[in-house]
């Protein structure tokens, strides 16, 4: 392992579903059946902001964002991970169908908190989740 490797640590969690306010990445559409549909490569969130028309809806209700996880500024965060990435995943696995054997194409998985914490059974989850900004 080089010295770089070493001292730069583990990755930035970032959150799947982050206000605009905090937003680095556009991760994905919301379609009119209330799922996203992940863009991937990442994009940068100004691309989605930049492309918000004047609806009276929150942008968030229109476009998933990530960005980095705010750990105790967020009220979901339970002091050692994030609740409602559990909530989310628990609530998915006892309400759906078992969950798909592939993954959807996500643009930060490698450095998401909810998977890194919930493994495969967040992502299923995730895909149905509207940030409410209000």
């Amino acid at each position: 392992m080089t010295d770089a490797a070493r001292s730069a640590g583990p990755p930035e969690r970032m959150c799947p579903s982050t206000p605009a306010s905090n937003a680095t990445v556009f991760l994905g559409m919301i379609t009119p059946a209330g799922r996203v549909a992940y863009v991937t490569p990442a994009v940068p969130a100004e691309v989605a902001l930049a492309g918000a028309d004047d609806s009276d809806a929150p942008i968030e209700s229109r476009v998933r964002l990530a960005g980095p996880c705010v750990t105790s500024s967020c009220g979901f965060w339970t002091g050692s991970h994030c609740g409602l990435g559990a909530r989310m995943a628990a609530s998915y696995a006892e309400t759906a169908p078992p969950a798909e054997e592939t993954l959807p194409k996500c643009a930060i998985r490698r450095t998401c908190r909810w998977f890194a914490e919930q493994g495969p059974a967040a992502c299923p989850a995730c895909s149905h989740v509207v940030t409410d900004a209000r």
